[in-house]
């Protein structure tokens, strides 16, 4: 199968800030034909939450999911790391793959990392994240820090603004990676944040550590599929 004959389904939360190349949500991120579906009821204040989306929204994302499916969507991923908690009850509603969340990632890597504090998770809001995020994987071990602060996507995302400086969110992601990186000497980090990929060459090149998001598990599906 060529890669022009892949199609990667994002389930989109409904929002309107800008998404620069390599967010999920632009779809020139992928090699591949992506369908971009915008949510009408579940918004960021919505999904991140210590609380599991369900009722009306959890109901439409799989209405959404299915009718991807019967476009011919090979793949279907969401744009936030927060959705993990629906992995398994959108899953099985589809006959093709659903990748929910990077946070799928983390098993693979407290096998090749050999302790638990190597990895880092930078996430939109700490505050929220809890354990039924990860898809029931183990976390202890696991150093986490949030954009909780007064940063540029943190505000952009949160307040649904129409525009973002690209440099300065730039400069508070590499700030952010290397805190946890000077306090915790983790060796990898694994983006929780969709909005947080455009930044992700710029964080590998600036701290040297290896940086894991959604795109990358996206892509890895895709290349499985090429001819």
């Amino acid at each position: 199968m060529a890669t022009t004959d892949v199609m990667v389904g994002v389930i989109q939360l409904n929002t309107n800030f800008p998404r620069p190349l390599g967010d999920i949500g632009n779809p020139q991120t992928f090699t591949c034909c992506s369908i971009i579906t915008k949510l009408d009821l579940a918004t960021v204040a919505d999904v991140v939450s210590s609380e599991i989306i369900d009722g009306e929204r959890l109901r439409e994302m799989v209405s959404v999911a299915q009718n991807m499916e019967a476009q011919g969507c090979n793949l279907i991923t969401t744009s936030c790391g927060f959705l993990g908690p629906v992995q398994s009850h959108v899953q099985q509603h589809l006959k093709i793959p659903f990748v929910s969340t990077s946070l799928l990632v983390l098993p693979f890597l407290r096998t090749v990392y050999p302790n638990p504090s190597d990895i880092g998770v930078l996430t939109f809001d700490s505050r929220a994240l809890r354990p039924h995020h990860f898809v029931g994987h183990d976390i202890e071990g696991i150093q986490i820090i949030g954009l909780e602060t007064e940063t540029e996507l943190y505000r952009v995302i949160s307040t649904d603004e129409a525009s973002l400086d690209l440099k300065r969110a730039e400069r508070e992601v590499i700030s952010l990676v290397q805190d946890l990186i000077a306090e915790h000497q983790v060796k990898c980090i694994v983006f929780e944040c969709t909005n947080l990929s455009p930044y992700k060459d710029a964080v590998r090149r600036e701290t040297g550590v290896a940086v894991f998001d959604l795109v990358d598990l996206v892509n890895f599906h895709i290349k499985s599929l090429e001819g």
